[in-house]
Formats: structure tokens, sequence, C-alpha cells
């Protein structure tokens, strides 16, 4: 409730128009922000001047005196804003393009054989040839061994690179940078805020 002029809020309710769409700001699509936060802030205070058109007369003198000092802070946060964005782009891209799988196989075949033969000869015949060994004749005693050994073994790799790791430590980096930067934005709002006291009744 008013007790000597009019609140923000009565302004509001009666369509009052603040004309807060002329002063320079660093970037249009912000305006709009800028002025709620105004007004939300004040909502409740009462105006410090007779009438609602001298309000908005001061108002809008005062934020055209103000703003081009501030819009080179917003640039500044503005530019951080925009290199931050522009690096979690470019380390996306990477992270995907870095990203590969590869697989390889081998396969080891080996393989032996042998026979082996015992003969033993009791009788007095003399020598016995190799051929009368295989035919197995005046032997008292014949042992014959096949060996045979075969060894199959295959070995398959998969492996997969990527850069995701160094992407991910940076691009946190890239975060940080962007959350000051919006905090300091919500810094200096509040700076062109304060800077409005002395236009509202009992506020220095």
């Amino acid at each position: 409730m008013a007790h000597y002029t009019t609140t923000i809020r009565n302004l509001i309710d009666n369509n009052f128009d603040f004309e807060l769409n002329e002063y320079p700001i660093f970037d249009e699509s912000y305006r709009n922000t800028l002025n709620q936060n105004i007004l939300n802030h004040y909502y409740n205070d009462e105006i410090g001047f007779e009438t609602a058109s001298l309000f908005r007369f001061h108002l809008k003198a005062r934020l055209n005196e103000i703003m081009p000092y501030y819009n080179n802070l917003y640039n500044i946060q503005a530019k951080l804003l925009e290199n931050a964005n522009l690096g979690l782009n470019f380390r996306e891209i990477i992270a995907r393009e870095t990203s590969g799988e590869s697989q390889s196989t081998s396969t080891n075949n080996s393989e032996s054989s042998g026979n082996s033969k015992n003969l033993f000869q009791d009788t007095p015949q003399g020598r016995i040839s190799q051929t009368d060994i295989n035919q197995q004749t005046w032997a008292t005693n014949v042992t014959m061994n096949t060996n045979s050994n075969s060894n199959d073994s295959t070995i398959e790799d998969e492996s997969t690179t990527s850069g995701t790791e160094d992407v991910t430590r940076t691009t946190n980096l890239d975060i940080d940078t962007m959350s000051r930067a919006m905090q300091n934005i919500r810094n200096i709002d509040l700076q062109i805020i304060n800077n409005l006291n002395d236009l509202f009744m009992g506020i220095y």
C-alpha cells in the first residue's frame, strides 16, 4: 500500500509504459531480462517523484547515463560466454571424431608326427635290413609307435581408442568459465539496479 506516491506494482497493474526500450544495451535480446529484473526488484517500492511520468523521465535519463559503462562490462562477459560455447562445441566434435575401434585376429597352427619301431631278435640270423624291420620278419618281438600332435590357437585382440578423457577434462574448464560469466552478468544487473535506488522513496 502506497503512503506518499505510488508503487511500481500499481503502475504495472495500470499498464503504465515505463518506456525502457530506448536506453543503450549491449545485446537487444537481453533488454527484456534487465527491465524485468529492475521492475521486480522495486516491485513494492514507491517512486520518489510526484507523478509517474516524472519518475519515468528520470529513470530513462539515469539508464542512458550509466549504461555505456555497464555495457562494456556486459560485453566482456558475453565474449567469455561465446568463447566457452565455441570451446564446448569444438571439443564435442573432436570427441566424436577421435573415438575409434580396432580389432585384430591371429591364428597359429602347428602339427607334428613321427613313427618309432623297437625290434628284439633272439635268432642267430645275422643282420636284419630296414625292409625286414618294416615287414616284421626275423623278429622275436616288434613294438611299433606312431605319434601325431596337432596344436591350433587363435588370438583375438580388440581395442578402443578415444580422446574423450582429455576432452572431458577441458570441457569442465569451459563449463566453469560459463558459470562464472553468467554469475558476473547477474552481478552487473544488480549494480545497475543499485544505481537506481535514489529514484525511490526512502531508498538511498
